[in-house]
């Protein structure tokens, strides 16, 4: 009996709920339109160095920061900043400080205090690039989503940073690393296949897909200690990058019709 009355009382609490939301819902009906809207995006990636920064460097990390415009008509403006950063990812590390690494047995870096000094030594990249792009919808219900290309123009810098993890080498601090840097700088070509999803909600903006770059670099600096190079070589630099990206744009969809019932 006990059990029969509380399960009486609760479908009454039930059933009265239900009836206090059929008063004061809601249902929410329209169609996404296109739409015009200024944005911004923070992007995620790892790249896959190829051409002469691939005999330099392993893969490495990828921080995107964008800021573009997105028209009703599905074309997308984007200036884009990118920083890169690895972990002891240079490949020729030795042969660049060849000269101030001992050559018998065991080859390092001597500290100040006459140890190893420890040193790793990574890329860190700079770049900053104009981009224009279309949206291409596959489905009518998702007009603001779909297939997202991606061209761009820019300038991209990289040179490798020397850390010092056990002890100081003085050989490397201050002015002394710039010998031993390889700061490339030059032009970059960049194009992105993907997909572009929005949503109803501003959390919901996201894109996947794949970015190459081309870049045209050389040396910045006058003097490089061990640089097999001529001063005006340039150097082809690709790069191929996995990215993701969220997106948050200042303008919403227009207003759904909103039926009471």
């Amino acid at each position: 009996m006990k059990h029969l009355v509380f399960i009486s009382l609760l479908l009454v609490s039930f059933t009265s709920l239900l009836a206090q939301t059929k008063e004061n819902g809601e249902e929410i009906v329209g169609q996404d339109k296109p739409i015009s809207t200024p944005f911004c995006s923070a992007a995620i990636g790892w790249t896959f160095p190829d051409g002469e920064m691939g005999k330099k460097y392993e893969s490495f990390m990828n921080l995107n920061a964008n800021f573009g415009w997105k028209t009703k008509k599905n074309f997308v403006w984007m200036l884009e900043f990118g920083f890169g950063f690895g972990s002891d990812n240079v490949k020729n590390k030795e042969d660049i400080l060849s000269g101030i690494m001992t050559n018998d047995g065991t080859e390092f870096v001597i500290s100040k205090e006459g140890s190893d000094a420890g040193v790793v030594a990574y890329n860190r990249n700079l770049s900053l690039v104009g981009k224009v792009g279309k949206i291409i919808p596959l489905s009518k219900k998702r007009p603001n989503s779909g297939l997202m290309l991606m061209a761009g123009i820019g300038g991209l810098q990289h040179q490798i940073i020397y850390q010092s993890t056990l002890e100081i080498a003085e050989q490397l601090e201050g002015d002394y690393a710039l010998l031993y840097d390889r700061q490339m700088r030059g032009v970059t070509l960049s194009g992105f296949v993907g997909y572009m999803h929005m949503g109803k909600k501003n959390f919901s903006n996201f894109y996947v897909g794949i970015e190459f770059n081309q870049a045209w670099t050389k040396t910045t600096r006058i003097y490089q200690i061990n640089y097999n190079y001529s001063y005006d070589k340039i150097f082809q630099d690709r790069m191929w990058t996995i990215k993701a990206g969220w997106m948050f744009p200042f303008f919403g969809r227009d207003a759904d019709k909103v039926y009471y019932y």
